[in-house]
């Protein structure tokens, strides 16, 4: 299975733990996983697949109380400090438990909000100092910002991350699996940016054919055939407008179309706000807008895509080291004509080429 409906997460609710359904209307919703602590399943029409990947090997990744169950997550930054063995080399990467999957619990719910909350303890790979402290996650049902009368659902989330150690050169992290059709049907991510702007690749250089740079925005290639990170620099994002990110894909199995868009006015504004240096010229520019194509090494089990926020620096408050964040993500199904016009209306993008 490569894609799950509603109906397929719910079949299998006795082997992922507890979750928590919010129901915008009968048509749509979200499904919050306890585990991981995070929106799993985005689901605009009840019948549609999720528009947040979900891992084909989910029960399996849970039992074995792995990390990668999809969904849109929350991580600290720099990648580089807590997420490499060898940080100076770039080294055997992994993924620290104490961020993900955590120990998350659903501290309050109800139909149209959630509250989950875990400790966090990360490594510092670089100063070899161990952080604690712990997040609070508030997710919950938000409105259509621009009336469409297309199927839609969308969450906003206040992110509220503390560790009990001051001065700490950190930001939060928001990051969203996305499905893709692999290389037969991949995807778009959309950034809107200022004129001429000036695209990063953060792991290696990425291809011409997997990049396209317009007059207000950059697009890339979501085909989970190849690993590349595409990241874009303050210096040339639009902060007048607070979606940062869009994604369009053609739904696999279907006709119609997708969109999903992070949206957030708390993101870094400068470069000296962000620390999340890349792997490709960590003494050079950062990205604080990114996105990330994974490679599907089982190829009948595709992988998935992401889109990124980096999210507020923390700042020290009575000691410890504190970030407050809110953003939300919106989810839309229609025709390709009606998928178009969200584009233009949050990102103001017009027309763009497709992949």
């Amino acid at each position: 299975m490569n894609y799950f409906n509603r109906n397929d997460l719910l079949a299998i609710k006795d082997d992922i733990g507890k979750f928590v359904e919010l129901k915008l209307n009968e048509e749509s919703s979200v499904i919050v996983s306890e585990y991981g602590g995070r929106p799993l399943g985005l689901f605009p029409r009840d019948e549609s697949y999720s528009l947040l990947w979900i891992n084909p090997e989910i029960k399996n990744v849970i039992k074995t109380r792995q990390r990668d169950i999809g969904g849109d997550r929350y991580w600290i930054s720099p990648e580089r400090e807590f997420f490499y063995e060898k940080p100076q080399t770039w080294e055997v990467w992994f993924c620290p438990h104490g961020l993900d999957p955590a120990y998350y619990e659903i501290l309050a719910e109800s139909s149209k909000s959630c509250t989950i909350s875990s400790p966090v303890t990360i490594e510092s790979k670089i100063k070899k100092h161990i952080y604690n402290g712990e997040i609070t996650r508030q997710i919950s049902l938000i409105k259509e910002p621009i009336s469409t009368g297309l199927s839609y659902c969308g969450v906003e989330f206040v992110d509220d991350c503390v560790f009990f150690q001051p001065n700490l050169k950190i930001n939060g992290w928001s990051l969203a699996c996305i499905i893709s059709g692999g290389p037969t049907n991949p995807g778009t991510v959309l950034i809107p940016t200022l004129p001429n702007p000036k695209p990063l690749s953060y792991f290696r250089t990425i291809p011409q054919d997997r990049l396209r740079v317009g007059s207000n925005y950059v697009a890339f290639k979501i085909d989970v055939n190849d690993i590349y990170k595409l990241a874009i620099r303050p210096d040339d994002i639009d902060f007048t407008r607070k979606a940062k990110i869009g994604y369009v894909i053609k739904i696999p199995d279907s006709e119609e179309y997708g969109f999903l868009a992070k949206l957030s006015n708390d993101v870094p504004k400068s470069q000296e706000d962000c620390f999340d240096v890349s792997r490709d010229h960590p003494d050079e520019e950062i990205g604080i807008i990114q996105s990330y194509n994974s490679e599907s090494v089982n190829k009948t089990l595709l992988n998935f895509g992401e889109i990124e926020l980096q999210l507020n620096k923390f700042e020290t408050i009575d000691n410890t080291s504190h970030c407050k964040a809110k953003h939300q993500m919106l989810g839309y199904i229609g025709s390709k004509e009606e998928i178009m016009g969200l584009v233009e209306k949050y990102l103001g993008i017009t027309n763009p080429s497709l992949y």
